[in-house]
């Protein structure tokens, strides 16, 4: 009896352990309901150029992405292979504050990044 006792909490402790990895090292899955949401650090941000479609999120099909469009009252512009790219005339960080503050699906500025440098080097 001990054994199986002993048997599942190793299995509960396993299952728990790789929830929280997948969802702290890669992004997947839901969040435990006790992990602190990590706030927007605007000051780090003001460098980066915003794209034009300024934000984006991860959908499952077009109509939640939709969806997500009309919680925040932000233009739906694109989905393609689960990402939604939408467009405000707000600034992009007030509405995802308010999507924070209200539960709603999270979304995320879409800054252009390069994969090169810009400075040159003599």
């Amino acid at each position: 009896m001990l054994m199986i006792g002993i048997v599942v909490v190793v299995i509960i402790v396993f299952v728990f352990g790789g929830w929280y990895i997948a969802f702290t090292r890669f992004g997947v899955g839901p969040a435990f309901p006790f992990l602190a949401v990590k706030k927007l650090d605007e000051s780090q941000v003001e460098m980066l150029e915003v794209a034009e479609n300024q934000l984006m999120a991860l959908a499952d099909t077009e109509e939640q992405a939709k969806e997500i469009a009309a919680q925040y009252g932000i233009e739906f512009v694109s989905f393609e292979n689960g990402l939604a790219l939408y467009h405000t005339e707000e600034d992009p960080f007030e509405v995802i504050t308010r999507g924070q503050e209200n539960g709603y699906p999270q979304i995320s500025v879409n800054f252009v990044r390069s994969g090169y440098d810009t400075d040159e080097v003599q």
